[in-house]
């Protein structure tokens, strides 16, 4: 089955997201700050939800990111996480710039994880 690998991508996903937030949180202006969790939740929850509905208005399943028969897929799933914890590195180098983008890609990102991770648990 391919639920352990896209679980686990799912988590390393959330746990990547959740640094990112924690770092862009940690070097704004506190007037900034819900704003930036704002942007890290509902980007995630919102992809999951507006790509659901967009899916089921064209009659598609989502599918999980890993397949076993295909090892590449793991390698390139791997993509996800590791950009989103490179880009945490971003407001420690410059505290005064405007992450909210960067937050919302990263949601984005985790979304997916999410969704294929819901995917690979659903019996086929």
């Amino acid at each position: 089955m391919n639920r352990t690998p896209n679980v686990l991508l799912a988590v390393v996903s959330v746990l990547a997201l959740f640094l990112v937030a924690l770092s862009a949180i940690s070097t704004t202006t506190p007037e900034r700050a819900p704003v930036y969790l704002a942007c890290a939740l509902f980007s995630a929850l919102g992809f999951m939800i507006l790509n659901g509905m967009w899916m089921h208005s064209r009659k598609r399943k989502p599918k999980p990111l890993i397949d076993r028969a295909m090892p590449v897929t793991l390698i390139l799933a791997m993509v996800f996480p590791l950009a989103i914890i490179l880009s945490a590195a971003l407001p420690l180098i410059a505290p005064a710039g405007d992450y909210g983008l960067m937050l919302i890609m990263a949601g984005v990102w985790t979304g997916l994880t999410l969704q294929s991770a819901r995917a690979a648990l659903k019996p086929s």
